[in-house]
């Protein structure tokens, strides 16, 4: 009886081994694959994407810029540094010096690249200063930098005292001093 009970007990004891064996090796070669492929993601794509996100843009330790946005695709790579805002809405609020909103933009889409300082707004874009004036448009480049945007389509200008349509923007960011390369509406002249 003894030595069918040893080599019962020797078998069961070689089943159990091999099945943690086993068991173990397959979640360890899952492990490595999903480990394989998160880096693989990371270092290939360099992508992130975020939900509700808020990011915030310091210039010389002041805050810049504020942007908000339901949800943020971030891609990196050598060549590109870019994040996709994608809403509506999306939101940035730009700061002068000492912390006041000094323009607010709306729009359903927007990409910052980040390398050249530049904001690509896109659909539904409003623009809305401290001195009142608003534009409105469906595309819309900020160079951030140079602190002027610019525009090839349609848009509309109104202040407290007149609107100005046309098409071909270019303008600061205060909506002050600007061009059109193409001009209609009605507007006062002082």
């Amino acid at each position: 009886m003894l030595p069918i009970f040893r080599k019962t007990l020797f078998y069961y004891l070689l089943a159990l081994s091999l099945f943690f064996s086993l068991h173990a090796c397959t979640d360890l070669d899952e492990f490595e694959r999903e480990s394989t492929r998160n880096t693989m993601a990371d270092t290939l794509l360099g992508m992130t994407e975020s939900f509700d996100s808020s990011i915030d843009i310091i210039v010389a330790g002041h805050r810049k810029v504020k942007a908000t946005a339901p949800r943020t695709v971030t891609r990196e790579t050598d060549s590109v540094n870019q994040t996709d805002m994608y809403g509506p809405p999306v939101e940035i609020l730009v700061f002068d010096e000492d912390g006041t909103i000094e323009t607010r933009i709306n729009c359903s889409h927007a990409t910052y690249i980040s390398r050249q300082l530049q904001f690509e707004f896109f659909g539904d874009v409003v623009v809305e200063t401290g001195t009142e004036r608003k534009l409105r448009t469906e595309q819309l480049i900020w160079d951030e930098g140079a602190e002027i945007f610019r525009s090839n389509g349609f848009v509309i200008i109104t202040t407290p005292q007149d609107s100005i349509t046309g098409y071909g923007f270019s303008g600061d960011q205060d909506l002050i001093n600007y061009t059109l390369r193409t001009v209609t509406g009605e507007f006062a002249i002082d």
